[in-house]
């Protein structure tokens, strides 16, 4: 994934090696130590990953092939009632100004099916109100999706700087929440857990923009195969085949609830589908625990004589029983992965 050796390489080594202090560095030039980290953008990213650059490249023409045309409606958002759209989504996109998460719209819960997925950008000091939302809408928070900001363009100090600030912020959170039950283990027609990570490194825009990256896009529609998506407080400028977007800064409309509706009514239907090339690639969940394995002598019901990795979905087994294709990597996903995938759901 992220090449993160040149900056790992400065810790511990400040007074051994004084140009590797990436921290004097930004004090000295503005630059961030993010800089430094290589291949984060979605073009190079998985060059030493074969497998993985396949699957990717798989997804990313499903996606399209299976993509709506976008639609788009002007609204006001504080007075536009959402079960008027006459659907339910499997996506939800919240882009917010922090001042109106309270006065948000209520309406969130109406609208989604009942699986679904929500996401609700916070910048650094909404957490707690986007939990708050979550909690009120009925989503419970799964994730937490980091956005580390470099600054290649305009190195030096940052401007947003509030007066209750201790550290200078250079990063924005985007909360992930979850509508009803679904498991990775049961639910391949639904989510592919674990195509990427929650990590987006990515230039920060300028000053006084709105815009988020555009990669966040590409982790949901990795994520959820659901092709019914929404993005609230949209702009011209993140209309996107594939999506509805409404807001008060979407300066046209084209909206028709009865057509959005017919695009799901034929083929393929409400989700993207799968292929058999994805299928092989993707990472998978280990199978449900089956109880005849468990040691009855023992009493011990959590499985540690098997494979720890296998049976909870955790640090990879090193039990006896393993299965071969088991080599302690990580939620006892198959050795070929090397373990670059964390456990899901």
């Amino acid at each position: 994934m992220f090449n993160l050796t040149p900056f790992l390489t400065s810790l511990g080594t400040q007074s051994d090696n004084p140009h590797n202090d990436y921290c004097q560095h930004f004090i000295d030039t503005g630059e961030r130590p993010q800089n430094f980290i290589r291949d984060v953008g979605l073009a190079n990213r998985f060059e030493e990953y074969p497998k993985l650059r396949e699957l990717i490249r798989l997804k990313d023409e499903l996606v399209q092939r299976t993509a709506t045309p976008p639609m788009y409606q002007n609204c006001d958002m504080q007075t536009y009632d959402l079960t008027a759209l006459q659907n339910q989504f499997d996506v939800i996109l919240i882009e917010p100004p922090l001042q109106e998460y309270q006065a948000s719209n209520g309406l969130v819960l109406k609208i989604a099916s009942h699986r679904a997925f929500l996401w609700i950008w916070c910048g650094c000091e909404g957490l707690d109100e986007a939990r708050e939302c979550l909690r009120k809408w009925g989503f419970r928070r799964c994730e937490d999706i980091c956005w580390i900001k470099t600054n290649h363009k305009c190195p030096g100090q940052n401007k947003n700087i509030g007066p209750e600030q201790v550290f200078q912020r250079t990063k924005e959170h985007c909360l992930m929440g979850i509508k009803g039950t679904v498991r990775r283990s049961t639910d391949g027609d639904f989510i592919h857990a674990n195509v990427d990570i929650d990590l987006i490194i990515s230039e920060e825009p300028a000053y006084g923009s709105k815009e988020k990256p555009v990669e966040l896009f590409h982790m949901i529609e990795h994520f959820c195969l659901g092709r019914r998506r929404l993005h609230i407080f949209g702009r011209d400028s993140t209309i996107r085949n594939g999506w509805l977007t409404i807001g008060p800064e979407v300066t046209t409309s084209n909206f028709d609830a009865d057509l959005f509706r017919s695009y799901f009514n034929r083929d393929p239907g409400p989700t993207t589908g799968c292929t058999d090339e994805i299928e092989v690639l993707r990472p998978k969940s280990p199978p449900p625990k089956n109880t005849d394995n468990v040691d009855n002598n023992s009493g011990n019901t959590r499985g540690r004589g098997f494979s720890r990795g296998f049976m909870r979905g955790g640090r990879g087994g090193r039990g006896a029983g393993r299965p071969p294709h088991t080599t302690g990597n990580r939620g006892g996903f198959q050795a070929n992965n090397r373990g670059n995938f964390r456990g899901g759901y």
